[in-house]
């Protein structure tokens, strides 16, 4: 969970207080700028349009597990993530028992504004995971920003932003590996709806949209790609993946993967080059 003092938070407390009271000293609309519409994307994994066969399995299958592979290991998901629920939890705290938001001791009844989070990646010093540890925030490190909305004291559906260049410690089996992330990101938080501030978000199956580059262990990865993740099960993961003629979802679950096409469910193995359901089998 990355350090509080790493988010600009007199920036973000500042503007949120503000974007507050312009709507209820003033009762004019707010300037919220556009979320990106998630909308076709959530619809592309409730409803896979392409019948999945050798052909296109033969096509695109090395680009599923090398483009699963950078996501799960680079871990900048979990980045991003833990900015936004660090951000949640701060405003849980400062909302009481009415659902009001409390600030410097004044009170924002179920606000709605705009919250620009500025958040300084940790960097790749390992000292960063001791107890005491408590350097001043880097920018040489590079920065997440995001755009949320508060609608009625509630987060907005849909968060946006920019990674620039964030440099980050990724764990796997107890080693840390130097990992980066650079480009756009949007993220929707799976419920639906705004979120509640005491929603647990970890729960939530979490729909990221990005384009960008992926630095992991001293490589680069180029990624344009839509995936879900849920923080609560590290072992899953789907991608949505594009093809000439629609899109199908392809899914890692723990030791099991498999694809959702518009005929059903199969079972899918990629180093052995196979895939079989009730329905047929094929391999390629």
């Amino acid at each position: 969970m990355p350090h509080w003092h790493r988010i600009r938070s007199t920036l973000v407390l500042g503007l949120l207080a503000s974007c507050t009271l312009i709507s209820i000293a003033c009762g004019s609309a707010l300037d919220v700028p556009p979320a990106p519409d998630l909308q076709p994307v959530l619809e592309a994994y409730a409803n896979p349009t392409v019948n999945v066969g050798s052909e296109i399995m033969a096509a695109v299958a090395d680009e599923i597990e090398e483009t699963a592979k950078e996501i799960e290991e680079s871990k900048f998901f979990e980045e991003i993530l833990d900015v936004i629920v660090e951000v949640q939890q701060e405003l849980q705290a400062a909302t009481d028992e009415d659902g009001d938001l409390v600030i410097g001791g004044v009170k924002f009844p179920t606000p709605n504004g705009v919250l620009q989070i500025a958040y300084v990646c940790p960097g790749w010093d390992e000292r960063q995971f001791e107890p005491d540890y408590d350097a001043e925030p880097d920018p040489t490190n590079g920065t997440i920003d995001l755009t949320m909305t508060l609608e009625e004291g509630r987060i907005g559906q849909v968060v946006w932003g920019v990674a620039m260049n964030c440099r980050y410690l990724a764990p796997i089996e107890n080693e840390n590996f130097p990992a980066s992330f650079d480009g756009q990101v949007a993220v929707d938080l799976g419920l639906g709806e705004p979120v509640p501030p005491d929603q647990d978000i970890a729960a939530l199956p979490v729909t990221f949209v990005v384009e960008g580059t992926i630095g992991f262990d001293g490589s680069d990865f180029d990624i344009r790609q839509s995936f879900r993740v849920t923080l609560d099960n590290i072992s899953g993961l789907e991608l949505l993946v594009q093809v000439e003629d629609g899109t199908f979802n392809f899914f890692f679950e723990g030791d099991t993967q498999g694809l959702r096409d518009s005929v059903g469910i199969y079972s899918c193995n990629l180093e052995e080059r196979e895939c079989t359901s009730p329905f047929g089998s094929f391999s390629w």
